[in-house]
């Protein structure tokens, strides 16, 4: 509360744009609920105990993962942007059956750009837009048994991939 009465206190002052105090309040808000609602459910105690993490850091809580597909399928139409750039390019996509979500990863159609002919300007490069995402990995876990029906945890992963591709000058560097 006391952040909240400090942003209210500097919107006041006319120190904060009202459209970041305004979001600023509302994720406190909604953070406030989330955590007031959990309580209720459990009738007084929080179900992620961090006691739990405190007293032993191999100590792991398990929870339960729910997806929802309909959360994955952007709705409206996008334009299609690896086709509209001056740097196209096009995916490809994993066909590891074990990460979710399916990755699909960009690759630079040319090594130059676009020019306003629709030709290939070799003065400038594609270059691949690197992106930082986690994945979650199906493992079997340990201790399953073999002909019994088999039991699988997810692993949070962080991967380096590319998600489109953009024109950049070409770097050249005389020697003297």
């Amino acid at each position: 509360m006391f952040v909240l009465r400090t942003l209210m206190e500097k919107y006041r002052e006319g120190q904060k744009e009202p459209q970041r105090v305004v979001c600023v309040v509302a994720m406190m808000m909604m953070m406030m609920t989330t955590e007031a609602a959990a309580v209720l459910k459990t009738g007084g105690q929080l179900k992620h105990s961090l006691k739990l993490h405190k007293k032993s850091s191999l100590a792991l809580e398990m929870v339960p993962l729910q997806l929802d597909p309909n959360a994955l399928v952007p709705s409206g139409n996008f334009r299609a942007l690896e086709n509209a750039s001056i740097s196209p390019w096009t995916y490809n996509f994993s066909s590891d059956e074990s990460l979710f979500p399916p990755l699909s990863e960009a690759r630079c159609l040319l090594h130059g750009c676009l020019d306003k002919k629709g030709q290939e300007d070799l003065n400038l490069e594609s270059k691949p837009i690197m992106r930082q995402v986690l994945l979650l990995r199906r493992v079997r876990s340990a201790g399953a048994e073999s002909g019994a029906e088999q039991s699988y945890h997810f692993r949070l992963e962080s991967r380096l991939i590319a998600v489109g591709c953009t024109c950049v000058r070409v770097n050249v560097q005389r020697q003297q």
